[in-house]
């Protein structure tokens, strides 16, 4: 019964941990990897400044096709995996990819973040910029939209001059791999699954050392210990060596068997002193009944000799009475003749009243 407790102690503590483990691995991989697209996203929204700043007098002096070779050779250096530039109606003026379309609709999701309302939004931060989407192999990428203003260069050059009530002259739209984030939020990841697993590994091995120690050998103590008492084998205290709960319990336990032996200590000297007495008792019991024997005896005796003696003193008594009437007849002379035969009968009743005895 222990074994299974401290077995679901283990199991359930290890799940508790496991699951802990895991939850705070995967919320640590999630905010790593969300730190890694905000510092790509920085990144891309400075590499599309540079871009800009790059082509900048290129585009002021209307040299398209210098321009294009800016940002062909900087795709080229940076590993940028597009570049594009289309203009307000959604043409795309550039793009390194020679192969992909002449235009996007105002409802891509790269168009949408400005054109979701009625009036094009001018202004939009640099998050609501960034847009992550899956390409058609299966890789993520990572696009930022940069608005290309009419500045007053622009709106003043004689070369191509805008109005200068156009805010927006196009968009800069430039993709960027995430391999290595995804690449490094793998690496991460087994990293944490590694750890984690560690961590739960030596955990769970602390987890069953301290369970063992603590819970399992104490509580194996006390069924022990509760067995031997309830067999009444009260020479065998429970040692467990602590002063927390269980500790307390064996304390209790061990004043109840120490106060079970007193009494079982206690109950065998009365039942000896009970034994003794009683033993005392019979003797007792029996020398009165030698006595009460002998005294039925002598009482039976005492009967008999009253018996005897009643018997005996009936005829001595009628010999008593004959000898004295026997006596009178009897004179000086001798036995008067006219009496001789009175005599005779008195002496006859003697002999019979002696043969009664006899």
């Amino acid at each position: 019964m222990h074994n299974r407790l401290a077995l679901k102690l283990i199991v359930s503590l290890t799940v508790i941990l496991a699951l802990l483990e895991g939850g705070s691995a995967y919320l640590n991989t999630k905010n790593q990897e969300k730190e890694l697209l905000e510092a790509m996203i920085v990144g891309a929204e400075q590499l599309s400044g540079s871009i800009a700043s790059a082509t900048w007098h290129a585009m002021l002096a209307d040299q398209r096709t210098a321009a294009y070779e800016v940002m062909q050779t900087i795709a080229l250096k940076q590993g940028i995996d597009k570049i594009r530039i289309f203009n307000k109606e959604g043409y795309v003026m550039f793009s390194t990819d020679h192969d992909g379309p002449k235009q996007v609709d105002k409802d891509a999701e790269a168009c949408a973040m400005c054109h979701a309302s009625l009036q094009p939004l001018v202004k939009v931060d640099v998050p609501s910029r960034a847009r992550i989407f899956r390409a058609p192999d299966g890789r993520r990428k990572l696009a930022m939209v940069t608005p290309i203003y009419n500045e007053a260069a622009c709106s003043q050059a004689a070369c191509h001059a805008h109005p200068a009530n156009v805010t927006v002259l196009g968009v800069l739209d430039v993709a960027l791999n995430l391999d290595r984030v995804d690449e490094e939020v793998a690496a991460l990841q087994r990293r944490s699954f590694i750890v984690t697993g560690i961590h739960v590994v030596l955990i769970g091995l602390f987890i069953v050392f301290f369970s063992r120690r603590f819970v399992d050998r104490p509580i194996h103590k006390l069924i022990e210990g509760t067995r031997a008492i309830s067999a009444m084998q009260l020479d065998k205290p429970i040692e467990i060596n602590s002063s927390e709960e269980l500790g307390e319990l064996a304390h209790s336990f061990n004043v109840m068997r120490e106060r079970l032996q007193q009494a079982r200590t206690e109950t065998s000297q009365f039942t000896r002193e009970l034994e003794a007495k009683a033993e005392e008792r019979t003797k007792q019991l029996q020398i009165a009944h030698q006595k009460l024997l002998q005294s039925d005896r002598l009482a039976s005796l005492g009967q008999l000799s009253a018996s005897v003696a009643h018997e005996i003193n009936n005829p001595l008594s009628g010999v008593l009475n004959l000898s004295k009437l026997m006596q009178r007849i009897l004179t000086d002379q001798g036995i008067p003749t006219s009496r001789v035969e009175e005599f005779r009968r008195y002496l006859s009743q003697v002999i019979n009243e002696t043969a009664r005895v006899g």
